[in-house]
């Protein structure tokens, strides 16, 4: 049976960080662990890291986060963390109603925000000694496919903020410091190596991909999503 996981979200549909020239230059929010679904009422409690360039972790940011259902807007608590040679932020949100939310993340570094897919939000309390996963499984949403995985992984990890994609386009963000990658197709193992490595190439028009410790669950479906209805291998 497949299972429903609640460990990973697209690599791009909207985590985009275009800063104020003033406060430096610009920014890549990584927002970790997005689930598929989630429980009206139940806090959800996000992370996420803020890279200069997408490669110098900013620390010392005062960000907010909120999200919105039509004409319906929350906001939650955010803070830093460090645990575990880790550091970050982090923010809780408890949606009030079911519905499709959507999240952003401002960072406070400027301008540079994550804006992630929205996420469906199911209505019900969950039954004691019951997980959000099964619950959810019973309330009949099912587990999302690998590609769409990676469509909201390459906006919740920031992958917009470098490069557009038609597949997740969001109005206002546009990503334009790396190719497009909409009609892009890549020989799958050396897709999941240059995301594991961006330096296994050299840099192109002197500018390279930033290493954003991709994880292994964030990279499967993220070439599953670039290389979604793949024609012919190429890089």
């Amino acid at each position: 049976m497949k299972t429903l996981s609640l460990g990973i979200t697209g690599l791009v549909l909207v985590a985009s960080a275009a800063a104020l020239p003033s406060m430096g230059g610009w920014a890549v929010v990584s927002v970790r662990q997005v689930p598929d679904a989630w429980i009206a009422g139940k806090p959800l409690e996000l992370s996420w890291q803020v890279r200069q360039h997408g490669v110098t972790r900013l620390d010392g940011l005062r960000p907010t986060i909120e999200a919105r259902s039509g004409t319906r807007r929350i906001t939650g608590r955010t803070w830093a963390f460090e645990e575990n040679g880790q550091r970050g932020y982090r923010g809780t949100l408890a949606f009030p109603a079911p519905g499709d939310w959507q999240v952003t993340i401002h960072s406070g570094f400027g301008r540079s925000r994550a804006v992630l897919v929205p996420l469906r939000v199911v209505d019900s309390e969950i039954p004691m000694r019951t997980t959000v996963e099964a619950h959810l499984r019973r309330r009949g949403v099912a587990a999302l496919p690998e590609a769409e995985r990676g469509r909201r992984a390459f906006a919740a990890l920031g992958c917009v903020t470098c490069h557009t994609h038609r597949g997740v386009a969001i109005a206002g963000e546009v990503g334009d410091y790396g190719p497009e990658l909409t009609d892009r197709r890549f020989a799958p193992d050396y897709l999941a190596r240059f995301l594991a490595d961006p330096s296994i190439k050299p840099p192109a028009d002197g500018r390279r991909m930033p290493d954003l410790a991709l994880r292994r669950q964030d990279i499967g479906p993220l070439v599953a999503f670039i290389n979604a209805e793949r024609r012919q291998a190429r890089r």
